[in-house]
């Protein structure tokens, strides 16, 4: 017979998988801030990326507190942001900011999203998990 689930392993189980998520966000905001196509963005994903850090050392001492090691649990949610974050970056490519000025993206159809709409998106997926 099984276990019996208790408070404790769900606060567990819910550390391991908060601890995968910051750790995966952790390895994707480099990218996104290479990515950004301002200098506004860019300081954003950065400056989430040093929040996000303190959030894991944080995490690190829960784990010390209970005598747990610092593990986390596969978060298919975060894999899903992730890959969504990647496919915006992949699809909405702009100039290099050493560029300016140089040449013009082609002009977008109303029907498509512009790099705005998509980086904004993506603001938005990055401040929810920071409140999380």
């Amino acid at each position: 017979m099984a276990k019996e689930k208790t408070l404790q392993d769900l606060f567990l189980d819910t550390l391991k998988d908060i601890y995968f998520a910051e750790k995966k966000i952790l390895t994707a905001l480099p990218k996104m801030a290479k990515a950004a196509a301002s200098d506004e963005l860019r300081a954003a994903f950065e400056k989430h990326e040093a929040e996000t850090e303190q959030q894991v050392s944080r995490l690190e001492q829960v784990f010390a507190e209970i005598d747990e090691t610092p593990k986390g649990k596969n978060c298919p949610a975060i894999l899903g942001i992730i890959e969504e974050g990647q496919e915006i970056m992949k699809e909405y490519k702009v100039i290099p900011r050493s560029m300016p000025g140089c040449c013009r993206p082609p002009r977008r159809s109303s029907t498509t999203k512009s790099p705005a709409t998509a980086r904004s998106r993506l603001g938005q997926a990055s401040s929810v998990l920071t409140r999380a």
